[in-house]
């Protein structure tokens, strides 16, 4: 009895890759830590969350929205009052409106410290903040008097100050923003912070996602 004989494929095997080269090694870790790094810089940048500043002292008016402590300058977030040389009214009774609105504010400090804190910055540096006598919001407190309008917030004061033509709305006047654009008027030039880790980490970020093609 004769046995059968199997036929064999020869098997294929994968022919061995070229080992790589001491730059591709170099490439490889680069492209690997770079990586690693936006991961860890989004991470950052999803979780942080800007740092609340607190200034308390004596305060510098220096208009109706803006004041000044220890040469922070401090922006009073939600609103906006009359520029310093705004004037109100009709053509034939006019009325230093901006520096009516400073007193208002220097009145409402009286002299005592002023407690602030505040979240980030506008585009001139200045800290923007809601700022406190005891338990009084300033803030608020100048959209009630009718020495600043609503900016974002405080629109329930503004109701009432309209209402009861309070400041402002006692007369005729153009909106703080109205008359900065057609004067061309802008804010006083803020001293210079220091930059924060925070950032930091937003530049970072900004480079790598320039150097990726804003795949980010």
């Amino acid at each position: 009895m004769s046995r059968g004989y199997r036929s064999y494929r020869p098997r294929w095997r994968r022919p061995a890759s070229a080992p790589r080269s001491f730059a591709r090694k170099v490439l490889d870790f680069m492209l690997m830590a770079i990586f690693f790094a936006l991961v860890a810089l989004l991470a950052a940048k999803l979780n942080r969350r800007e740092p609340v500043e607190s200034l308390v002292g004596k305060a510098y008016v220096i208009d109706g929205d803006t004041i000044s402590i220890s040469g922070n300058h401090i922006r009073l977030k939600g609103i906006d009052a009359p520029e310093l040389t705004q004037s109100c009214g009709a053509a034939s009774a006019t009325s230093a409106c901006g520096q009516g609105s400073r007193q208002t504010l220097i009145r409402l400090i009286g002299g005592r410290p002023v407690r602030c804190a505040g979240e980030g910055h506008d585009k001139y540096n200045r800290s923007l903040a809601t700022c406190f006598i005891d338990e009084v919001n300033l803030n608020q407190a100048m959209v009630e008097a009718g020495q600043a309008i609503a900016y974002g917030d405080y629109h329930d004061a503004e109701m009432q100050a309209r209402r009861t033509k309070k400041g402002l709305w006692g007369s005729e006047f153009e909106t703080p923003q109205d008359w900065r654009e057609e004067h061309e008027e802008l804010p006083e030039p803020s001293q210079q912070q220091p930059n924060r880790p925070a950032d930091l980490v937003d530049q970072l970020f900004d480079l790598i996602n320039r150097l990726l093609g804003g795949l980010l």
